[in-house]
């Protein structure tokens, strides 16, 4: 019976740890991403409406925020390239790190215009959607191949399945000069059961106004709670499936040797 009373103890440990293993695999991101000061490329005088300061990435756990502080929020729609208005673009993301196709995006557009175009002073309300991509649109392909717009991937093109929910919103800072009021962007979305997310080891941004004038990106590193175990190691519930049997044919075994020594 003391043998019996070990092992037990034993398992009910290993149960618990595995356990606490199963529900404390938060997804840990807080990066700043710094933007190049007065690299916004425009017309003499303009080019500081454009300009990006940073992008903070950060999660409480599976809900991941991004910041993006800009000039541009107080001129979105204000001005026209190709015969559309220049806009906020979509925050684009790889789950893959650096130099990876951008496979996902929170998309601005509210759905309710063809082929989502945004070109309307109003074709952002506040609403947009983590959304699953396979490919993007430069800001030459949207704005007709202006001159006037630079290279650079701006907004999602074609989507994969359907939204994944999100929120946007705008912060005005009304603080400082003109030339440095960035005010934020921040968009907000939720990755809990997401795989691309979850098994992620660090994941690029890309953000910029439709025109591209000014871009902000680079790659934050994903923390998942520590140390991630390798891909041979049973599952925390298989695991559990093991000791509790373990467990099971000690007792069994146990009440065999007691009946014999009666």
């Amino acid at each position: 019976m003391a043998l019996l009373k070990t092992v037990l103890k034993i398992c009910s440990l290993a149960a618990l740890c595995v356990s606490a293993n199963v529900f404390s695999a938060d997804f840990l991101v807080d990066t700043t991403i710094n933007d190049a000061h007065n690299d916004a490329i425009s017309s003499p005088g303009n080019a500081w409406k454009y300009e990006v300061n940073k992008m903070d990435v950060k999660s409480v756990g599976d809900l991941v925020t991004v910041d993006i502080y800009t000039n541009f929020v107080d001129y979105n729609g204000q001005y026209k390239a190709g015969r559309k208005d220049i806009v906020f673009g979509d925050l684009l993301i790889s789950t893959d790190g650096a130099d990876t196709p951008f496979n996902y995006a929170f998309v601005l557009s509210n759905g309710t215009r063809k082929y989502d175009d945004y070109d309307s002073s109003s074709h952002w309300n506040g609403k947009g959607s983590l959304t699953e991509i396979n490919s993007t649109k430069t800001a030459k392909q949207y704005h007709n191949n202006s001159s006037s717009v630079q290279e650079g991937e701006i907004m999602a093109d074609k989507k994969v399945g359907g939204n994944l929910g999100g929120d946007v919103s705008i912060f005005r800072q009304n603080t400082g000069s003109n030339y440095n009021n960035f005010d934020v962007i921040s968009f907000s979305f939720n990755v809990n059961g997401i795989d691309a997310f979850q098994n992620a080891s660090q994941l690029a941004f890309s953000w910029a106004m439709s025109c591209a004038n000014d871009i902000v990106e680079g790659v934050v590193k994903v923390n998942q709670n520590g140390n991630r175990p390798p891909n041979n190691i049973p599952e925390p519930a298989s695991v559990l499936l093991m000791l509790l049997a373990l467990a099971f044919m000690v007792k069994v075994r146990s009440k065999k040797s007691d009946g014999f020594s009666a």
